[in-house]
C-alpha cells in the first residue's frame, strides 16, 4: 500500500491551506468541489488535505466520454504547487496553457487531450513523465518534450505540427508508442526522418 505523502511546504499548515483556497479563481474552487465532492463553500481541512495529498486527480470537462464536472476551465492556474502529483488528468476543456504545471516535476502521466494548447511550455521539467497524452490541441512544437526521456507514450495527433523536432536518439529506447498522425501540417518527409533516422514508429490515432 502507498505511503501517503504529507503536504508540500507550501501548505503544511492549516492556515497555508486555506489561504491557498481563498485564492484560487471561482472556477478552480468550482472545480475541485464537484470533483472531490466537496460541499459548502469554506472546506474541512481534512477536504484540503485531500486535495494536497493526492498522487492523482481528474478533471474532465462536460464533453468528455465520462465527465466529472458541468463546466470547462480555461487555465490550471489551481494546480500550480500540487507537487505530490503522479497522475493528472485534465480533458476536454479549454486550456490554452499548461506552463501553471511546471512545478509538478514528478508527474508520471499528463492528460490534457481535447483542449486548446497552443504550446507544451511548461513540461520540459517532468523529467519523470512516461505519459503525455496532448492530442486533439492546436500544438504547434514538440521542442519541449526534448529531454523528457522516459515517454513511452505520447499522443499528439490532430493537432497543427508541422515538424517532430524535440524528438531525438535519446527517445528511442523507451518510446514504444508514438501517435502523431494525422497531422495536416505534418510533412511526409519529416514523418520519415524519425521512424529511419530515430527508429520510432509514427503511428496514427
Amino acid at each position: 500500500m502507498d505511503t501517503i505523502k504529507p503536504c508540500p511546504p507550501i501548505a503544511d499548515t492549516f492556515a497555508k491551506r486555506y489561504m491557498w483556497w481563498t485564492n484560487l479563481t471561482p472556477s478552480w474552487r468550482a472545480a475541485f468541489q464537484q470533483v472531490l465532492s466537496i460541499h459548502g463553500s469554506s472546506p474541512s481541512d481534512e477536504e484540503l488535505c485531500r486535495i494536497w495529498q493526492a498522487p492523482a486527480l481528474r478533471f474532465a470537462g462536460p464533453r468528455a466520454m465520462y465527465p466529472n464536472m458541468n463546466f470547462e476551465l480555461t487555465d490550471c492556474s489551481g494546480l500550480a504547487g500540487l507537487t505530490n502529483l503522479d497522475i493528472l488528468v485534465v480533458i476536454n476543456h479549454r486550456v490554452e496553457s499548461i506552463a501553471e504545471l511546471s512545478t509538478l516535476t514528478d508527474l508520471k502521466g499528463l492528460f490534457v487531450n481535447n483542449n486548446a494548447l497552443t504550446s507544451l511550455a511548461g513540461i520540459e521539467s517532468m523529467s519523470q513523465l512516461e505519459q503525455l497524452y496532448a492530442h486533439i490541441n492546436k500544438l504547434q512544437s514538440l521542442t519541449p518534450v526534448r529531454k523528457l526521456t522516459r515517454l513511452r507514450e505520447l499522443y499528439v495527433s490532430f493537432n497543427a505540427l508541422n515538424s517532430l523536432e524535440g524528438l531525438t536518439s535519446s527517445h528511442t529506447k523507451q518510446l514504444k508508442r508514438l501517435v502523431c498522425l494525422p497531422n495536416d501540417e505534418l510533412p511526409d518527409r519529416e514523418v520519415i526522418r524519425v521512424e529511419q533516422r530515430l527508429g520510432i514508429r509514427c503511428q496514427r490515432g
